[in-house]
């Protein structure tokens, strides 16, 4: 049980505003000829994420600092780090465990508590 409790605490630290922010980034990614970036303004991105820019400036700035995201060149948007992407594909894999864990009737209520608020 204490590894099911240690697991769950792991998985609610990453899905906090900075991961889900990181999703959202690794959504955002478009190809471009020098590889893939968010081309989305910090105005743009805060108003997506619904939250203002200075709510938004610190999480994108602990996000470079962790190397999970960095410029791509000034003033034009962000890239997602092969480490942000690891990040984002682990922490996935560990919510799909822990729902697995729970069981159906866990995910179930979960999808009902999400409806309802």
């Amino acid at each position: 049980m204490d590894h099911l409790n240690a697991q769950r605490g792991l998985v609610n630290l990453f899905t906090s505003d900075s991961y889900r922010l990181l999703c959202l980034l690794a959504d955002l990614q478009t190809d471009t000829l020098d590889g893939k970036r968010v081309r989305e303004s910090q105005e743009e991105i805060a108003e997506l994420f619904h939250v203002s820019k200075g709510k938004l400036n610190p999480l994108m700035q602990s996000l470079v600092a962790s190397g999970c995201i960095q410029k791509y060149r000034a003033r034009s948007g962000y890239t997602v780090t092969p480490l942000g992407t690891q990040v984002v594909d682990h922490i996935g894999q560990l919510e799909a465990m822990a729902q697995r864990l729970e069981g159906p009737d866990a995910a179930e209520e979960k999808d009902t508590d999400v409806r309802l608020a």
